[in-house]
C-alpha cells in the first residue's frame, strides 16, 4: 500500500519550482496514512509528483520512483506486482535491476512492450510511467480495481492522486459537489442493487474522475488525454457460449488450483501478514489454505452480537483452534462502542475525510475499528489478506442466510427484473410507463443472466467494496489484499458456459467443492451470511445512531451557518424521530446520517486546500478489547 500525487503541464510552468514542490508536499501529507515510512518527490519542470511508501517488500531498498538508466524513463507504482520473479527473469537479460522490489520491473517491461506493459502483470496496482523522450505519461490502474487513482483533467495539464483528499491540494482542482452521484444514507450490503446506474466510478466531485479498473490513461505534449480498456471481463463473457462443455470436475479441479496459486502468490511479504477471518466460507478458506503452506496468520474476527447469532463467530474461533492459529475476536458492544471511541463531529469528519466520499456506512466503520485494533494491540501486521471478491463472480448472491431462495432459477429471475429494472432507468423510461413495459423491450441482450450480473458486479467492487476496503486499510498504513480477485480467478469463471451455472454456481458450489481438501466440511458449508447481516440488526443500526446523537449538536452548531445546505428544521425532526425510538427511527437516523454527511464532504471539498476542514486522525491505540469468553451470553 503507496500512494502518489502530481500534476503535468507542458507548456511553460507558471509556478516556480519552490511552488511546485509546496503543492506536492500538501499532497504528501494527505497520502502520509498510506505511505508512512517514505516521501520522494520527483520534479523535472513538466511532471511533478510525490510518492508514499509502505514497505513491504525489499524494506531497505524498493525506494521510488524508478528510473531506467539513462533516465528517459520513470515509473512509480502503488500497489504489489505478485508476478514479478518470472517477470525478472523474462527481463533481466536487458535490464540491470539494482533492488528486490517487485516494482521495479515496471521500467523494463514498459521499454519492451510500451503502453501493454499492464496487460503483463499480475498484481493489484496503479502506476504511472513518464516516457521523457516521447514526452507521453502513461497512468493504469489493475484490471479489477483495487487499487485507486482519479485524475483532473485542466486546460494546461492532468491532475492524478491515489486519492481524493491529495487531489484536492492543487489549487486547480475543482472542487464543486456532484449531487447527481449521490447515494443518501449509510449503505448496507444488499444496497448495491439500488445504487446508481453503473455508468461510471462515481468521485462526487465535478471534473474530477476515478480512471477504470483495467484501463489505461495516455497524456501527451498536444494536451490530449485518451483513456482506454486493456482487459474488459466483457469479453470472456462473449467467449463463453463459444467454449466446450467439460465434465463439472474438470472446472471444479482447475479453480481450485488456480486458487491455490493465487493465496499462494498473496502471500509475498517481508512483513508480518494477517488474516480478517469472518467465520464464513471465503476468509476460512484463504486462511486454511495458508496454514497449508506453512503460513501462521493472525487471525480478526468482528465480535458482535450479529455475527454472534449467524454463528460465524464460532465457526472462526474452531477454525484457529483447529489450525493452531493467534484469533482475535474484537468486542463491538453496541451499547457503549460509540463511547467506547469517544465519538464525536470530529469523527465523523475524519470518516468522511478517510473515506474519499461522502459516505457513512457500517461496514467500513467496523473494518476501520478492526484494522486500528490490529495495528496497535496486536503485533501490527502490514499486510492483512481478505475474503472479498468471492461472491460476485461464484454466485455468492444466490442464496444467503437473510435470503433464501428455493433454487437457481429463483435467483435468475430476480436478477432479470432488476436488470429490466436499470434498462429502464438507464434509456429514461418515465417511471409511470415501467410498470407497463415488456420485459426485453429496452434491452434485447442474449447475455446469460448471470453473466449480465458478473459485469455489473465489476462496477460494484470498484464503486463499493473495494473503494471501502483501499480507505480503511490504507487509514491505518496496511496494505488490504484478495485473492479471490487475481484475474486469473474471475475471468475463469466468467468463460464457464451459462448451462453451468445452475450447478457449479447456486450457493458458490464450485468454491464450496474446490476448498472442501483444505477445510472441514463444516466450514466449507457454512451458510452466505453478508457483513453484520443476521435476522436482527437492530444492534449495528443503534450503534450508528448512538453516534449520530453524540455529535449532532457539535454538528447543528458548525455546519447550520451561513453555508448550510440542509433545513435546520427537517434536520431536528429527524434528530427527534431517531433519538424518540419513533417507529420509523432506522429510517430517520440513516437519513439524518446521511445529510450531515454530504455536508460534511460539501464543505471538505471547498475547504480542505486552505486547511480549514482537516481532520485529525482516530490515531492509536484502539480502545476496543478482545471477547473470549462464551459468546451466546453476548445474546442476552
Amino acid at each position: 500500500m503507496c500512494g502518489f500525487a502530481g500534476f503535468i503541464q507542458f507548456e511553460e510552468q507558471s509556478r516556480s519550482g519552490v511552488d511546485r514542490r509546496e503543492i506536492l508536499h500538501r499532497m504528501g501529507v494527505k497520502l502520509a496514512q498510506r505511505g508512512p515510512d517514505e516521501q520522494q518527490i520527483y520534479d523535472d519542470g513538466v511532471l511533478s509528483f510525490v510518492f508514499r511508501r509502505l514497505s513491504i517488500i525489499d524494506l531497505k531498498g524498493g525506494s521510488q520512483p524508478f528510473l531506467s538508466e539513462d533516465g528517459s524513463v520513470v515509473a512509480a507504482v502503488n500497489g504489489e506486482i505478485y508476478n514479478h520473479h518470472d517477470l525478472r527473469r523474462e527481463l533481466e537479460s536487458r535490464y540491470r535491476f539494482t533492488g528486490g522490489s517487485d516494482c521495479e520491473v515496471t521500467v523494463p517491461l514498459y521499454q519492451k512492450y510500451g503502453t501493454g506493459a499492464p496487460e503483463r502483470l499480475n498484481g493489484i496496482f496503479a502506476m504511472l510511467v513518464w516516457d521523457r523522450r516521447r514526452r507521453t505519461l502513461l497512468l493504469a490502474r489493475d484490471r479489477l480495481g483495487v487499487k485507486p487513482l482519479c485524475y483532473a483533467r485542466l486546460p494546461h495539464g492532468l491532475l492524478f492522486a491515489s486519492e481524493l483528499k491529495a487531489l484536492l491540494m492543487h489549487p486547480d482542482c475543482p472542487t464543486r459537489m456532484n449531487w447527481s452521484e449521490l447515494d443518501l444514507g449509510y449503505l448496507e450490503e444488499d444496497d448495491t442493487y439500488t445504487s446508481p446506474d453503473f455508468l461510471r466510478i462515481p468521485s462526487f466531485v465535478e471534473g474530477v474522475r476515478w480512471l477504470e479498473g483495467g484501463h489505461v490513461l495516455e497524456f501527451d505534449s498536444s494536451l490530449q488525454s485518451k483513456s482506454r480498456p486493456y482487459w474488459s471481463l466483457s469479453g470472456f463473457v462473449e467467449r463463453s457460449s463459444e467454449e466446450s462443455l467439460r465434465p463439472r470436475s474438470s472446472y471444479v479441479e482447475q479453480y481450485a488450483a488456480l486458487l491455490d496459486d493465487a493465496i499462494g502468490l498473496q502471500l509475498m511479504s517481508d512483513v508480518p501478514v494477517g488474516a480478517f477471518l469472518s467465520g464464513g466460507l471465503d476468509s476460512s478458506a484463504i486462511v486454511a489454505h495458508a496454514s497449508h503452506k506453512g503460513v501462521d496468520l493472525q487471525c480478526f474476527s468482528m465480535c458482535e452480537r450479529t455475527t454472534v447469532a449467524t454463528g460465524d463467530l464460532d465457526r472462526a474461533r474452531q477454525l484457529t483452534q483447529d489450525l493452531k492459529l493467534p484469533f482475535h475476536p474484537v468486542w463491538f458492544n453496541h451499547e457503549t462502542f460509540a463511547d467506547q471511541i469517544e465519538f464525536s463531529l470530529a469523527s465523523l469528519e475524519y470518516f468522511v475525510y478517510m473515506i474519499d466520499a461522502p459516505r457513512f456506512a457500517p461496514e467500513y466503520f467496523f473494518k476501520h475499528e478492526l484494522h486500528r485494533y490490529a495495528r496497535t494491540q496486536a503485533g501490527a501486521p502490514k499486510v492483512m489478506l481478505l475474503g472479498q471478491g468471492a461472491d460476485e463472480f461464484a454466485g455468492g448472491y444466490s442464496l444467503s442466510y437473510t435470503s433464501p431462495r428455493a433454487n437457481w432459477s429463483h435467483y435468475v429471475e430476480a436478477l432479470s427484473k432488476h436488470h429490466h429494472s436499470l434498462d429502464m432507468r438507464e434509456a429514461g423510461v418515465p417511471g409511470s410507463a415501467r410498470p407497463s413495459l415488456r420485459p426485453g423491450a429496452i434491452s434485447n441482450s442474449r447475455i446469460a443472466p448471470f453473466h449480465r450480473e458478473m459485469l455489473r458486479r465489476v462496477w460494484c467492487l470498484q464503486s463499493h467494496n473495494l473503494w471501502n476496503e483501499d480507505r480503511v486499510s490504507s487509514s491505518q498504513g496496511v496494505e488490504a489484499r484478495v485473492p479471490f480477485l487475481d484475474h486469473r480467478l474471475v475471468e475463469f469463471l466468467a468463460l464457464i458456459p451459462a448451462e453451468l451455472h445452475p450447478d457449479l454456481f447456486w450457493n458458490k458450489s464450485i468454491i464450496r467443492e474446490a476448498v472442501s481438501p483444505r477445510l472441514d466440511r463444516r466450514y466449507a458449508q457454512a451458510p452466505k451470511v453478508l457483513f453484520w447481516q443476521s435476522k436482527d440488526t437492530s444492534s449495528v443500526h443503534r450503534m450508528m445512531r448512538n453516534c449520530m446523537l453524540r455529535s449532532y449538536a457539535d454538528f447543528r452548531d458548525s455546519y447550520q451557518g451561513v453555508d448550510q445546505l440542509f433545513s435546520t428544521a427537517s434536520l431536528d425532526q429527524l434528530y427527534l424521530e431517531s433519538s424518540l425510538d419513533h417507529p420509523g427511527w432506522i429510517r430517520a437516523s440513516r437519513t439524518l446520517l446521511g445529510c450531515m454527511t454530504v455536508a460534511v464532504f460539501e464543505r471538505m471539498c471547498r475547504t480542505l486546500r486552505q486547511e480549514i476542514c482537516s481532520p485529525t486522525l482516530m490515531g492509536p491505540p484502539s480502545p476496543l478489547k478482545e471477547h473470549h469468553g462464551n459468546y451466546q451470553d453476548l445474546l442476552k
